[in-house]
């Protein structure tokens, strides 16, 4: 566990040699004494020796030097044994001390949330040791849960400081940042500066829109998490890297979408690799037939830790076991809606036919279709003149996020930045000799959306425009 235990356990070693080798003095010593003894009576006995009494007188001095002797080793031994028994509850309370920080860092009072009845969550964290490399973490910002989980490679004190500087970012990190992957990136960086002991840490982060069910969410090297719909399956998650392994690694940011009543279960590797005395792991097919029944946030975390523990069966703890369940029960039903395009200006019709669409799913009045076509077909004709270099083939991503009460827009390109947004409002009132080139475009496309926001991310334009209906 640390250097603390190590020096613990060589000072135990030494304080059992010096009993040892007070064994052997004191043998010694009622050896020689004795020995002297029998001397003394045999020369007495058998004749009057003159040799008897110094020899006797010898011994005897021997025999007294070696019980000064022991009596100083007794004393010193006395003292180590002391040392070494203040040292350990000091140890003791300072693992005590550590524990109660540690789980003061990680929420602990269920339900979370009880003025909301759109969640119902619970977690639990069970360290192998006095501490542990574990962690999760939730709040709620902008109607948004931002949540995470994590495992820390090694276990005790090194492995409980990586886990509390872990959860320090994730906060900080997340309390101005929406986007999971960068989230993730800004903590794999802060993580990978002075990695000297080569400590990693493998995490799961979402975010999940309370109001339209909409779940972002980036993993760095852990478990897929298990979604709870019509049917129980892991989440499709791209590893990634771990987070303190290799800076600057280009983390990638997924979506799904959680319905009214669906749920999902995040877990460490303690659970599905504990072992029982047989050496026999508890699995991933053990655990999913633990959720296929279901209940309450705290019973479904109850009722996996206590499958766990009735597997191992009385086995040691090898390894920390951490749980998160969140039951999402808002009545977001959020879809999305894709398309494709060229950076050619001949595919722009195509964006008519999915506006049509969308329209007819919404049951939108043909005017506000006609008017999320105008302001599509002027946002994405900006990419194809402007971000892509003439000539050159690229593709514009058209992303549809249907939530109830809007729509939001995402348009991504990989051409050179490009941010329409920071074109000047137009004076529409001036008159027309007097206005300069260009601007109406995004000045419609602004009398049309309620939202709109540019960001430039990993080598893409990102333009998101949202329309409330």
């Amino acid at each position: 566990m640390g250097i603390k235990e190590d020096t613990l356990y060589n000072r135990v070693k030494k304080h059992l040699k010096v009993r040892l080798s007070l064994i052997i003095v004191i043998v010694a010593a009622i050896v020689l004494e004795g020995g002297g003894l029998l001397q003394y009576y045999y020369f007495r006995r058998e004749a009057s020796s003159p040799l008897a009494g110094p020899i006797f007188f010898i011994l005897l001095i021997i025999g007294l030097a070696l019980i000064v002797i022991l009596m100083i080793r007794a004393t010193k031994n006395m003292k180590q044994l002391g040392e070494v028994t203040a040292t350990k509850e000091r140890l003791e309370s300072e693992l005590v001390v550590a524990r109660n920080i540690q789980m003061a860092m990680i929420p602990k009072i269920f339900p979370p949330f009880p003025e909301r009845d759109d969640l119902d969550m619970y977690a639990g964290l069970v360290p192998a040791k006095e501490v542990g490399g574990d962690l999760y973490d939730f709040y709620i910002r902008d109607e948004k849960l931002f949540f995470c989980i994590g495992d820390v490679s090694g276990k005790g004190i090194p492995a409980s400081l990586v886990m509390a500087v872990t959860r320090a970012l994730f906060r900080t990190l997340s309390s101005h940042e929406d986007s999971p992957a960068r989230i993730v990136s800004a903590m794999n960086r802060s993580m990978s500066e002075g990695n000297e002991y080569n400590i990693f840490v493998t995490l799961f982060l979402g975010v999940l829109d309370l109001e339209s069910g909409r779940l972002r969410y980036c993993n760095a090297g852990h478990n897929a998490p298990v979604t709870l719909t019509d049917r129980i399956a892991e989440l499709d998650v791209l590893p990634n890297l771990a987070l303190g392994v290799l800076s600057g690694f280009n983390y990638i940011e997924q979506e799904t979408v959680l319905h009214h009543d669906d749920a999902i279960f995040l877990y460490t590797d303690g659970i599905t690799e504990a072992e029982n005395n047989d050496k026999e792991l508890f699995g991933l097919e053990r655990m999913l037939s633990v959720l296929h029944t279901r209940r309450r946030a705290d019973d479904q975390v109850a009722s996996v830790v206590r499958a766990v523990d009735e597997f191992a069966g009385g086995a040691p703890q090898n390894d920390d076991r951490t749980l998160l369940f969140i039951h999402y029960l808002g009545e977001g039903n959020t879809e999305l809606r894709h398309l494709v395009l060229h950076n050619d200006i001949r595919q722009i019709p195509q964006l008519a036919r999915f506006v049509e669409t969308i329209a007819d799913e919404k049951k939108l009045d043909q005017g506000l279709a006609l008017s999320l076509n105008l302001a599509l077909e002027e946002a994405v004709s900006n990419v194809i003149m402007y971000a892509y270099p003439e000539g050159a083939d690229g593709l514009v991503d058209v992303d549809a996020v249907l939530g109830p009460g809007k729509i939001v827009f995402i348009l991504t390109d990989s051409g050179r930045p490009f941010d329409p947004t920071y074109a000047p409002e137009a004076n529409v009132d001036a008159p027309i000799e007097d206005r300069p080139i260009g601007g109406l475009g995004i000045h419609l496309v602004r009398q049309i959306m309620d939202e709109m926001h540019y960001e430039r991310h990993d080598g893409k334009n990102i333009l998101t425009m949202t329309k409330n209906i």
